[in-house]
């Protein structure tokens, strides 16, 4: 069996679940070469590190330096993915970097360039791409069992506490403190693998997504940040299929809400609830039952491993990734000015029996996404009192991120 050496950038937040992979020996084709992360002494793994004697690094620079790696890992905040990414494969290293591909359309572009550059592959972490549940659920859908898609929609309301907000200097805003475009929101970070899902599994082969054509969305806040934490996003592809994506972390519940979708063909529906199958109908009937992609979150490294061994092919690279972050910069543009909800509708809620930290809410905002995705509809369509209509952006022709600077300051 080939070892792949493989170097992890990033060790913290969702880097830890890697770390946790690498050390628990269940990956025997994966030699952990080494660790880039200026603040490796927060992560719980440190001690681990130490003690194997693993070698740690503050920038990926300074490893390469000294060691070499197949594959490299990145699990860095979302504002160092196209950096590290072209650093690793300048360097000969296969990539996978964790999702979302980047912020802007401008960086998905400079990621395929750097790729194209050498004879390496690079890999988007939206882990569900790579499961076998989506992956015959997508062959289905290309096959034209399902007669053509016409409407996909997903909703997931996830609550989140002060602290995610407070964790880092980026987390929930625009820009980072120097200036950097992140544009962290829900639809970009903790629920971008169900709006990245809708394209991809209608794109046009197995290692695409579908094209946005116009994009319109709602987009608000409750929480102390410049992004926003609660939209509402119709997406027309340029086949003509509908995509709705609803998501917020301000919604009034102490239950999460999904994710759950509805993808809705000439000839079939298809639902999934967290923790459930994916399962098709045809007249009400169960044609086919495919699993839950959100079972086995180590299918991507797995697949990335595989690939660096000349194994298989990826899934999704760049270009299937790329159209989410399209989407994104889409939905800003719609909305430029993102609406902060009135101080009365805002309330501070906690779990008492779990958690005593707090999460800003919004009165009757589950309630309301929830009657938007039950009637296809977004919330100023469905005459909800705060509600603000976006505007429709064409995205034909987009070529970066913010199309109208002045829109932006």
């Amino acid at each position: 069996m080939k070892k792949i050496q493989t170097v992890q950038i990033g060790a913290g937040g969702y880097g830890e679940f890697y770390m946790e992979e690498y050390l628990s020996g269940a990956h025997e084709n994966i030699t952990l070469a080494g660790v880039v992360d200026p603040f490796i002494d927060r992560c719980s793994t440190h001690d681990t590190l130490l003690a194997k004697g693993i070698p740690v690094f503050d920038n990926l620079e300074a490893f390469y330096a000294e060691h070499s790696a197949e594959l490299a890992v990145i699990a860095s905040p979302i504002q160092f993915h196209l950096q590290q990414t072209t650093v690793a494969l300048q360097n000969g290293s296969h990539v996978l970097c964790e999702k979302p591909l980047g912020a802007t359309w401008q960086e998905v572009q400079q990621m395929i360039a750097a790729r194209d550059a050498t004879d390496r592959f690079v890999a988007i972490g939206f882990q569900a791409s790579f499961s076998v549940p989506v992956q015959q659920l997508k062959a289905d859908i290309m096959s034209g069992r399902f007669g053509a898609p016409k409407r996909l929609k997903t909703i997931a309301l996830w609550r989140r506490f002060n602290g995610y907000y407070e964790r880092a200097s980026w987390a929930g805003q625009l820009r980072t403190p120097g200036g950097d475009w992140v544009l962290d929101s829900p639809a970009n970070n903790a629920t971008a693998h169900y709006l990245h899902n809708s394209l991809y599994v209608i794109g046009p082969e197995v290692d695409r997504s579908a094209t946005p054509a116009t994009v319109c969305a709602e987009l608000y806040r409750a929480n102390d940040i410049t992004s926003f934490d609660t939209s509402a996003t119709r997406i027309m592809t340029t086949e003509g299929v509908e995509i709705l994506f609803y998501t917020s972390h301000a919604a009034d519940d102490k239950e999460n809400l999904g994710p759950v979708f509805h993808y809705e063909f000439e000839d079939a529906t298809v639902q999934y609830e967290i923790d459930n199958s994916i399962v098709a109908y045809h007249n009400g009937e169960v044609i086919d039952t495919y699993g839950d992609p959100c079972e086995d979150s180590t299918c991507k490294l797995i697949a990335a491993a595989d690939a660096a061994a000349g194994n298989r092919s990826i899934v999704c690279g760049p270009e299937a990734a790329g159209m989410q972050t399209l989407c994104i910069n889409g939905m800003h543009e719609s909305m430029p000015n993102i609406c902060q909800w009135p101080a009365d509708l805002i309330t501070m809620g906690n779990l008492e029996e779990e958690h005593s930290e707090q999460y800003r809410q919004v009165t009757g905002l589950r309630q309301a996404l929830k009657a938007c995705y039950d009637q296809n509809q977004l919330p100023a369509e469905c005459g909800i009192p705060w509600a603000v209509a976006g505007d429709i952006v064409d995205m034909s022709g987009y070529k970066a991120f913010p199309r109208d600077p002045a829109r932006f300051p």
